[in-house]
Parts: structure tokens; C-alpha cells; sequence
């Protein structure tokens, strides 16, 4: 599983719950701190590449945030996405928010363990993951 957070600490915190949970976690600031996201360009980017479910909590507000999206709908379309969205959502992020999960921002790290559980149709393993 790959966590995108722009801010470090609340990005380590739903990791750190995710793994409390049963689940291998990766964390990833996504475009904040790059010059770039490796995401958007030829190479891709290996967390995203090998994970079997994205959180995403990277403030759609910014376009940045949004091509990332783009890129993960498009570089992998079977992935599931669990995205925190603002209440206000425009034409344009609805529609990039089709097919994905959807939790209000701000979500506590509780509410994504949930969400994500209910993605999977159950919990994890019993006991925290290597990650």
C-alpha cells in the first residue's frame, strides 16, 4: 500500500496505523518536496508501481495534486484509490474522482484503517506488517 501526504508527520501517522493494522506501507510526499514527481515522468515510480492500493492526501485544490491523480488513474487503472477530498469538489476533480473511494478531508488516521478494511472486505493479518 502507498500512503501520498504532502506533510510528513500526518503522512508517517496514517502509515504507522496502517502498519499498526496488518499492512505493508510505503510513504511518498507526492509532488511537494520534488522538483518533479517521478510519477509524471518516463520511469514512473516504483512505490506506485508495486502497491495494491493508494491513499490519497495530497490537496486537490492544487494542480500538482491533480496530475498526480491523472497519472495514477492512467499508469494504473486496476489500482484502487482512497482519496481525501475537500468538501467543495469542482467539475473537473468529480470527475477524476470517479470510480475512486472517497473520504471528507480532514480524515483521521481511524477513518482511513476503516476505509481502507473496507476496501479489502476484511482486516489484515493479525499483528503489524513489515514494511
Amino acid at each position: 500500500m502507498l500512503v501520498e501526504h504532502p506533510d510528513e508527520a500526518s503522512g508517517l501517522a496514517i502509515a504507522s496505523g496502517l502498519r499498526f493494522a496488518g499492512y505493508a506501507v510505503a510513504v511518498c510526499p507526492g509532488p511537494q518536496g520534488h522538483e518533479k514527481c517521478p510519477l509524471t515522468g518516463p520511469a514512473g515510480c516504483a512505490p506506485a508501481h508495486d502497491t495494491d492500493l493508494v491513499v490519497c492526501s495530497l490537496g486537490y485544490e492544487h494542480e500538482a495534486a491533480r496530475e498526480i491523480l491523472r497519472e495514477l488513474r492512467t499508469r494504473y487503472p486496476g489500482t484502487p484509490l482512497l482519496v481525501e477530498v475537500p468538501s467543495d469538489i469542482d467539475a473537473e476533480l468529480q470527475e477524476l474522482l470517479n470510480g475512486c473511494r472517497q473520504l471528507p478531508e480532514p480524515a483521521s488516521t481511524e477513518q482511513i484503517v476503516a476505509a481502507v478494511q473496507s476496501m479489502y472486505g476484511h482486516a489484515a493479518e493479525e499483528g503489524p506488517a513489515d514494511a
